[in-house]
């Protein structure tokens, strides 16, 4: 009950982003930088700013300038140094889990492929399909690394 209601906050703050548009958004779109903590984006403006020959602090990457932009505090429930399949699981399903395990509970042991259907935890864009909206996925890796495959693996 307790991730029911924070799938549905977290769906809730995505759409009401939208809320203040006159129309209803015809998409929604989730750009994910894996990796890319409040420094390594520090860093990456001050040197673009400095490449195009400014002091770098005042410039503004471009997704940056995204009508929307957040942080999140994610990390797994089984370690401190937090991995790619956990973080993203915890995104797209609203629950922390374990480390090396996609769209699972935290409850599933890593490598229990028996336990998989019984844990496995909805996603953003499953219940977006439920919904009767359509989704894809756009990476620059494989669709297999652990940050697009939360959307669709467990």
């Amino acid at each position: 009950m307790k991730y029911r209601r924070l799938r549905a906050a977290m769906c809730g703050a995505v759409l009401g982003a939208f809320a203040a548009t006159a129309e209803s958004p015809r998409n929604a779109i989730l750009f994910m930088g894996d990796g890319m903590g409040v420094s390594t984006v520090t860093a990456a403006r001050i040197l673009e700013g400095q490449q195009l020959g400014g002091p770098g602090e005042e410039h503004y990457l471009s997704f940056e300038r995204f009508d929307h932009v957040a942080l999140v505090k994610t990390y797994n429930t089984d370690a401190q140094v937090s991995d790619s399949a956990g973080t993203m699981s915890a995104i797209v399903t609203g629950v922390k889990t374990r480390m090396g395990v996609l769209s699972v509970g935290p409850e599933l042991a890593r490598g229990d492929c028996a336990g998989t259907a019984a844990a496995a935890l909805p996603t953003l864009a499953e219940e977006a399909e439920a919904a009767g909206l359509r989704t894809g996925i756009v990476t620059t890796t494989t669709v297999t690394h652990a940050t697009p495959a939360a959307l669709y693996a467990h």
